[in-house]
């Protein structure tokens, strides 16, 4: 990526400061020529939480109109299947370039998962897509567990103790464990709830453990990073070879029972190119800085040396 002009085309008003860190990820040889970039945004929460999400979405899709990426996903709660959000869908819509979903929990607040999947037009709750050289697979981890059962979250059902959500029910991680092998190609996996950060819950345990089971012929991971959005924050950690990066929310962070809305959108574009990931980098300030938080919201540029 040329990341001076980037960086000049993301600057301004609406797109904060912007900083890099490097990190260090294994790519096979034959994979270095694989080019991709791919327009993330996570967490927009149109509706009562972000009223002003539809704004916030139309910065993103001028953005996506400069960058021209491959495709553009959206990691989760997006918004609720209901009249307001039809004008979110038609900005969705009139982007021109390969778009894809994933569920996030609070999609389903006021709705089934078939009838979100039916107003955002997604056809599967978890599924694959190859394009330019990469396997990407979207994963839906919004069951809950009651014993032997797995039930989908819907209209509002998850509110429950934490050891019963966030679960990928048996027949997807079947599917995922056949995906994962049956791939010749270097993989990345959007989720919107984050793998990795807590390895040994019964929840997590599941999907890290096929990720690591594939490996490619030099045994390394056949998976090279996990993006996820969900927690409101910006982080990365890197775990049995495989990096885990956490999209901050384009809205707001969640504090004290209620959100603090950034000033502006948040929202990143990823580049796989010459044997590097990158992600753009974005600052906003808070319309009220919440109490005991020193930071400004952000999404950090990341620079991963594909080695």
């Amino acid at each position: 990526m040329k990341r001076r002009k980037l960086i000049n085309r993301l600057t301004g008003a609406t797109l904060g400061s912007i900083w890099t860190s490097k990190y260090a990820l294994a790519l096979e040889p034959e994979d270095q020529k694989n080019e991709i970039k791919v327009g993330l945004i996570t967490d927009l929460h149109f509706g009562n939480l972000a009223p002003d999400g539809i704004d916030r979405f139309k910065v993103f899709k001028k953005a996506v109109e400069r960058e021209r990426p491959d495709h553009v996903i959206q990691l989760g709660d997006f918004c609720f299947g209901e009249e307001p959000a039809k004008k979110l869908m038609n900005e969705w819509n009139a982007i021109q370039a390969d778009k894809y979903h994933v569920l996030g929990n609070h999609d389903m607040d006021k709705d089934t998962k078939a009838e979100i999947q039916k107003f955002w037009g997604m056809k599967s709750r978890y599924y694959h897509f190859d394009q330019s050289g990469w396997r990407f697979i979207v994963l839906d981890m919004n069951h809950l567990k009651k014993g032997d059962d797995y039930i989908p979250y819907g209209n509002a059902n998850f509110y429950l103790d934490s050891s019963m959500l966030t679960w990928a029910d048996p027949e997807q991680l079947t599917w995922l464990d056949a995906t994962l092998a049956e791939s010749k190609l270097p993989i990345i996996i959007y989720t919107h709830q984050p793998l990795g950060h807590r390895p040994d819950s019964p929840q997590q345990r599941p999907i890290l453990d096929l990720i690591k089971k594939h490996t490619t012929k030099f045994n390394r991971p056949k998976t090279r990073a996990v993006i996820c959005g969900h927690q409101h924050k910006d982080w990365h950690l890197e775990r049995d070879g495989v990096h885990h990066i956490c999209i901050n929310s384009a809205s707001y962070l969640w504090k004290d029972g209620k959100p603090w809305p950034y000033t502006e959108s948040l929202f990143t574009f990823m580049e796989i190119k010459n044997g590097a990931l990158s992600l753009t980098g974005m600052k906003t300030t808070w319309k009220e800085r919440p109490d005991g938080v020193q930071a400004d919201p952000a999404i950090s540029e990341r620079h991963i040396a594909l080695k």
